[in-house]
């Protein structure tokens, strides 16, 4: 039902980027304010997905690199399943030679937290619940009999909630999004090469907002499709996308920058 709520919300807002059920004018639940919070979750999103995908080699039994997730790390539960060239189930993924494609099926749970830097110098801090559903699909590429580069399609579903802690106002927001992982690359070795260097990821989010300040509660209901271009550079910076504006998002730090 969530799921097909969520297509109905992304319906009704096509052709648009964002829609909203109330009017933005509160100081509580601005424009910048509701897209810095939505930055930060989605940094932080991202970054976690493409560790799960990095987990998802690591379960099949193939070296990987170092994940991006910042301890504690989430919590994941699910299944792997490795075929070969034939679409045949390769028995517990050995022997590894045999295997063309890994597919898993996991969850994710736990919490997060992380804290922002506003114009002025004051700090936004929050922190909240994960929970996530994933179908990754891993596919090794090959040159001859050399593996070069290992290929994503994924499927995310998630349903987050984080509270956002700023002066004497407190913002709740929870999220129901689906994020669509689109034949996103990594070159081997990965040892020299720990970022994607092709692909996309595409967030429908559902967001509800609730904020309390001084004397009044206000809420907002919105609908955003985000959208994060790969190739990262050497940094880990790539594009995001959201609404008509264009940031930068590090994958290290998890922050958003410089949107225009």
């Amino acid at each position: 039902m969530k799921s097909a709520s969520l297509a109905l919300a992304a319906i009704a807002c096509a052709g648009m980027i964002a829609c909203d059920s109330t009017s933005p004018s509160s100081s509580l639940l601005s424009d910048d304010v509701v897209s810095a919070d939505i930055n930060s979750s989605t940094a932080d999103a991202v970054a976690a997905s493409l560790d799960a995908m990095i987990a998802t080699e690591t379960a099949g039994g193939f070296a990987s690199v170092a994940s991006l997730q910042a301890p504690p790390s989430l919590e994941a539960s699910g299944t792997v399943t490795c075929y070969d060239a034939t679409g045949a189930v390769v028995a517990n993924c050995q022997p590894r030679a045999s295997v063309r494609k890994i597919v898993r099926h996991f969850e994710l749970s736990g919490s997060r937290s992380g804290s922002r830097e506003k114009t002025g110098g004051t700090t936004v801090t929050w922190s909240g619940a994960v929970h996530r559903i994933a179908d990754d699909t891993v596919t090794r590429n090959f040159t001859g009999a050399e593996e070069v580069s290992r290929t994503h399609s994924n499927l995310v579903v998630t349903h987050d909630t984080t509270t956002f802690s700023d002066g004497d106002v407190s913002r709740f927001m929870s999220e129901a999004a689906r994020d669509t992982v689109k034949a996103l690359t990594w070159n081997l070795p990965r040892t020299t090469n720990p970022f994607p260097i092709s692909g996309s990821i595409v967030r429908v989010d559902s967001i509800k907002f609730i904020a309390t300040g001084p004397n009044r509660t206000v809420t907002r209901e919105l609908v955003r499709v985000i959208e994060v271009d790969f190739p990262a550079d050497a940094q880990g910076n790539v594009v995001l996308k959201v609404n008509s504006k264009t940031c930068n998002l590090n994958l290290v730090t998890r922050s958003v920058t410089n949107c225009h």
